[in-house]
């Protein structure tokens, strides 16, 4: 009798380390299948001079990807989600962009207008709330950032949209973290 119950909590512990096992093994394959279905990573279009990519693009596919990850465990870098061939380019910075990033992610980050005009470096990011009024019935909230300028001086990039307002060259921000998600993103 005691034998069978040390055989059976001896299978539960196997079951549950199996269980374990295909978890991170089906996590693994979800990402890799995910790149598949998106067909990951994606040539950027670009525009204007400063050659810039364009924000429409970049928005569009994060936020696939953050759809598509809700209840996955996945890393991706920039460069696992965009490619290009230019040397030099400018990628935006957007609300969207910066609520998904991991918060450390940007840290440090040059900043530049769209003029190619280095502004600073990224601080953190910032919340901007607003509800109510005659022809708004939900609340809705933006995610803006704050940078430091050349001066030291902690600037806000303001609560309006910022599509392609602030940019970061492509060879600092490639390397980055542009999706850490465990189990679902920041909202």
């Amino acid at each position: 009798m005691k034998l069978q119950k040390v055989f059976r909590v001896w299978l539960m512990f196997l079951a549950l380390a199996l269980c374990g096992e295909m978890g991170s093994v089906h996590g693994e394959g979800t990402c890799t299948a995910v790149i598949k279905e998106l067909n990951l990573p994606v040539k950027l279009k670009t525009r204007g001079k400063p050659r810039r990519a364009r924000w429409e693009q970049v928005d569009g596919i994060i936020s696939n990807l953050v759809k598509r990850l809700q209840e996955t465990t996945c890393q991706f870098k920039f460069e696992e989600i965009f490619t290009t061939n230019r040397a030099e380019l400018y990628f935006p910075i957007t609300n969207s962009l910066v609520r998904t990033v991991p918060e450390g992610s940007l840290q440090g980050l040059g900043i530049h207008n769209q003029s190619g005009e280095r502004l600073g470096e990224y601080d953190s990011r910032a919340i901007y709330s607003r509800a109510g009024g005659l022809n708004v019935r939900r609340s809705y909230t933006l995610h803006f950032f704050q940078f430091k300028d050349k001066q030291g001086r902690l600037q806000s990039t303001g609560n309006d949209l910022l599509l392609d307002s602030f940019l970061a060259q492509w060879h600092q921000i490639m390397n980055r973290t542009a999706i850490g998600s465990t189990g679902g993103l920041s909202k």
